[in-house]
């Protein structure tokens, strides 16, 4: 674009002086000429930066957009193995319920609650690993700490609920007595649900995800 103004300012000069009638003229016609040219190329240089400008901001935004994308999958994996295991817990409580006196086999019950126990508590070290993926800007990583806060809260007292419970389930034990005992832990020690939508549709509105 630049050089066709200045080819195009060059015929217009060359055109101008062969046929200006007057050397004053021709004068003020390219004093004129060259305040047109330096503001086109005022414009276009102005154009031109603020085209770098938006393409490399888009290209950031691109870019953290992928970082917490790829973080928050591997993230989402964490949270399906925790709904897993609180999943599993809750079947054996409800196993319980419809189990009677002769089929209750209290060593079975204990061995699944310890094996549910240390997959609880393997999940609960990984989780207290977690940190914000490096890239992103200071306030979505404050969001997302926030996150791994609830997150990590959310584990720890899970962990704990099952922990008990598996405690509580020690051989010997009778089925009228752990029956009550462990819906007692269940409902004194569950962790509050984990919350954390608000945090993730923030920090996807700031990245425009």
């Amino acid at each position: 674009m630049i050089y066709l103004i200045v080819i195009a300012a060059g015929v217009t000069l060359a055109l101008l002086y062969k046929f200006s009638p007057s050397r004053k003229g021709f004068m003020i016609i390219c004093t004129l000429l060259l305040v047109v040219f330096g503001a086109s190329i005022l414009i276009h240089a102005r154009q031109v930066r603020q085209e770098e400008i938006s393409r490399a901001q888009l290209e950031d935004l691109l870019e953290r957009q992928k970082i917490f994308g790829e973080w928050y999958a591997t993230y989402q994996k964490d949270i399906d193995r925790l709904d897993r295991n609180w999943q599993l817990y809750h079947n054996i409580l409800d196993g319980l319920k419809t189990t009677d006196a002769q089929s209750f086999n209290g060593q079975a019950i204990y061995l699944r609650l310890k094996e549910l126990e240390q997959e609880s508590k393997d999940e609960q070290l990984k989780l207290q690993t977690l940190e914000p993926p490096p890239g992103l800007d200071s306030d979505n990583r404050s969001l997302v700490e926030v996150v791994i806060k609830k997150t990590q809260r959310y584990a720890n007292a899970q962990t704990r609920t099952i922990t008990l419970s598996a405690q509580a389930a020690t051989p010997p034990v009778e089925l009228e007595i752990l029956r009550p005992r462990l819906q007692d832990i269940m409902i004194r020690e569950s962790p509050e649900g984990l919350f954390t939508a608000q945090e993730i549709s923030a920090i996807r509105a700031a990245l425009g995800d």
